[in-house]
């Protein structure tokens, strides 16, 4: 394989980036700043070109940059937007026609269209959903959020992800998604969505009957709904106060004293989470417990000790009202508080923009609510807009890649600083989660595996269409997930995706059978069909045809020159190996 492309260099390149990759799962700024300053030539100093200001978000990025006379990046190609805006509104890659209609259209407007269009979602005949890439994707995003997976919710999962599923297709306001899901009472989880959030933090134990520990779910509850909506980690303080651990990590927790975490917990004390029915992981979640029972052995903390647990709201010291339902209580505190929208909107602002404003996005210190984020004015207003538009998570979405910001190119003609990066004066390379990796090779050799969901009779190709990891077992799927786990998929489980580089990732890249298989003759993929094409195709629009589906980008004179080569030398091994050159080739396991 590879007789005629550069295969040592693809292969030192390839490892490289990834072994320089950003180790941590949520990368830092400067980290990200880096590794984008890569791809970017150095030299002349980039242009302080004008670019015009679409909505407030443009107002907040580009006044500053030009108030501190900061460089910033031209706007991408059109190439580069369709690719990136793909990836990051559905997750996959876009098919070649796809990409010469975008660049060909002469609309000014195409860029927005595209974006509405990409974002629609339909229902079918007879109340049937038509599955939507947007859908899979965002509802795949949540997914591993909340960690729902088989081993803590069982058949729930199944459930909770057609619920969030249908709460995006239905744009179900944030601040109510979050009400359902604090609030849900269930006589079984294998019936009701919502209810799994709560489920998944159950704690197992010689509590009662039913094996659970209630009092370490409270906590569970406590710092999972802390972290996801709040932005605020508690698990520190569960063990011990803050003072004396936290002052060089976090000043605001460091304030913080474990009986406040408990007082947080208490909104959920009157919870209970059991299985009834004696099977595994069918759970009830019913409020008819006593109450946090402090002399409660815990299995995963430190023994607790006496202290008043009557429930009060971390960030305010507020108490249900009398009569109120404690978890009813909690749920109006957090989504009415203003941390709620800024957590929430720096959470997506990471996902479509590399970093946070506030990075990590989910490790907010409220005692530096006015120097932790690298924009404090543009995060308060993101926070205020998305309030004022009913929490409405497609709207928030379409308003940052609706930016100028957002479609800034990652390439920065100049010499890049790192004390650009919090200006956000480029976009960053980011790469691709494991997930995509996949699909994205499934998508570009056109070789799709069929994945059966378990509990269900659906059968889907995309890993991005399923509901957990779980559905991804047996041997037909063995090397698929084989390279899932290379690049760092995880059971949502045991800790957090890795986002670490390795050169294990390059050899399976290389050598694995999930990308070998799918570019070998006589399989029925994208190669076949150019060699069959009718009328027959030319090397050089076979090139071009290959770089798009795998690069979404046309090649440049030395890749089409080397390429075309090996064609004419090989003609149908020459593009076989031309597709596991550009499998191989940095760019596509990257968004940029």
């Amino acid at each position: 394989m590879m007789h005629g492309l550069p295969s040592a260099v693809l292969i030192a390149l390839f490892a490289q980036a990834m072994a320089k990759h950003p180790p941590d799962p949520q990368p830092k700024m400067q980290e990200l700043s880096k590794l984008t300053a890569k791809a970017s030539p150095s030299g002349a100093r980039a242009a302080m070109e004008t670019i015009p200001e679409k909505n407030f978000i443009d107002q907040f990025i580009f006044e500053r940059m030009k108030r501190d006379n900061i460089p910033h990046a031209r706007l991408s190609s059109d190439p580069e937007f369709f690719r990136r805006i793909h990836l990051d509104l559905t997750g996959r890659l876009p098919e070649p026609a796809a990409i010469r209609k975008f660049v060909d259209d002469k609309d000014a407007a195409k860029r927005d269209k595209l974006i509405e269009e990409l974002m629609v979602t339909k229902f079918g005949l007879q109340l049937n959903k038509i599955q939507t890439p947007f859908l899979d994707r965002w509802a795949y995003f949540f997914g591993e959020l909340f960690r729902n997976g088989t081993a803590q919710q069982g058949m729930g999962r199944n459930v909770f992800h057609e619920y969030l599923y249908d709460a995006l297709m239905l744009k179900v306001p944030y601040d109510q998604l979050v009400t359902e899901m604090i609030t849900a009472k269930t006589r079984s989880n294998w019936q009701d969505g919502p209810s799994n959030l709560l489920v998944r933090d159950h704690v197992d134990g010689a509590k009662d009957l039913e094996g659970v520990n209630n009092e370490d779910g409270f906590d569970e509850m406590a710092i999972t709904t802390s972290r996801l909506f709040l932005g605020i980690n508690l698990e520190c303080v569960s063990c011990h106060d803050g003072k004396g651990h936290l002052e060089k990590i976090n000043t605001g927790l460091a304030n913080i004293k474990r009986v406040e975490m408990w007082r947080q917990a208490a909104f959920f004390s009157k919870t209970r989470v059991y299985r009834p029915y004696s099977i595994s992981q069918e759970f009830a979640v019913l409020d008819n417990y006593p109450g946090y029972d402090l002399k409660s052995k815990s299995v995963v903390r430190m023994q607790r000790y006496k202290a008043d647990v009557s429930p009060h709201f971390i960030l305010t010291g507020e108490e249900p009202q009398p009569g109120e339902n404690w978890r009813a209580a909690y749920a109006r505190m957090l989504t009415s508080h203003p941390q709620f929208a800024r957590a929430t909107v720096n959470l997506i602002w990471a996902e479509l923009m590399g970093v946070g404003i506030v990075d990590p996005p989910l490790d907010f210190d409220l005692a530096k609510q006015d120097t932790q984020p690298s924009n404090p004015e543009l995060l308060n207003a993101l926070a205020k807009d998305f309030s004022e538009h009913k929490f409405d998570l497609r709207y928030l979405i379409q308003t940052i890649v609706s930016s100028n910001a957002y479609q800034l190119s990652s390439r920065f003609n100049g010499e890049w600083k790192d004390s650009y990066a919090p200006y956000f004066a480029r976009h960053f390379i980011r790469r691709l989660s494991p997930e995509m990796i996949c699909d994205a090779i499934q998508s570009s050799t056109d070789v799709f595996d069929e994945i059966p969901i378990a509990g269900t009779s659906i059968k889907v190709q995309r890993v991005m269409q399923t509901r957990s990891p779980e559905d991804l077992g047996g041997p037909k799927l063995r090397s698929m997930v084989h390279l899932l786990t290379s690049f760092g998929q995880n059971n949502r489980d045991k800790g957090e995706k890795e986002t670490a580089g390795s050169t294990v990732q390059a050899s399976v890249l290389l050598n694995s059978p999930f990308v070998k298989d799918r570019i070998k003759p006589g399989t029925q993929n994208r190669i076949s069909k150019l060699l069959q094409s009718d009328p027959p195709m030319s090397n050089d629009a076979m090139v071009d045809e290959m770089f798009l589906a795998f690069l979404s980008r046309w090649p440049n004179a030395a890749e089409k020159k080397t390429a075309i080569e090996s064609l004419e030398k090989y003609h149908g091994q020459g593009l076989e190996d031309l597709a596991w050159g550009l499998i191989n080739k940095v760019e596509f396991v990257f968004n940029y």
